[in-house]
């Protein structure tokens, strides 16, 4: 899944100043990785509320043992950790570029204004 994601952020050839990278697509798909990662850590950590006896806990808490899901947990939590701060990342690359968009449209609306009123001085 990272692998996907690293390289759907490599810009496309010939795709001009700004870039043609479909960020709103991989933000997506990382929101509903990052949920699916939560429930599944959050299903894990709450198998135990279904053991009410303590034989039954002893049991799970052999399973649990045996299967290594601490290191379940950790390591899942390690991956939403890389997930969020992609996201983070990719939202922030995706609010720059706006900015840029947003100033450079001032700058321009700026220059027209400026013509229009040295254009409405010399008539």
């Amino acid at each position: 899944m990272l692998e996907r994601s690293y390289r759907d952020l490599i810009p496309r050839r010939g795709a001009g100043a700004l870039g043609r990278w479909t960020g709103a697509k991989v933000l997506r798909e990382l929101r509903e990785i990052r949920v699916d990662f939560a429930r599944l850590s959050d299903e894990l950590s709450n198998i135990t509320k279904f053991f009410g006896d303590w034989h039954l806990a002893r049991i799970y808490q052999t399973v649990a043992g045996r299967f290594h899901l601490s290191d379940w947990y950790k390591s899942i939590d390690e991956k939403l950790k890389t997930l969020d701060d992609l996201y983070q990342l990719l939202q922030s690359n995706r609010n720059n570029r706006w900015m840029l968009v947003l100033e450079v449209t001032i700058v321009l609306l700026f220059i027209a204004d400026v013509l229009i009123i040295l254009r409405q001085g010399h008539m």
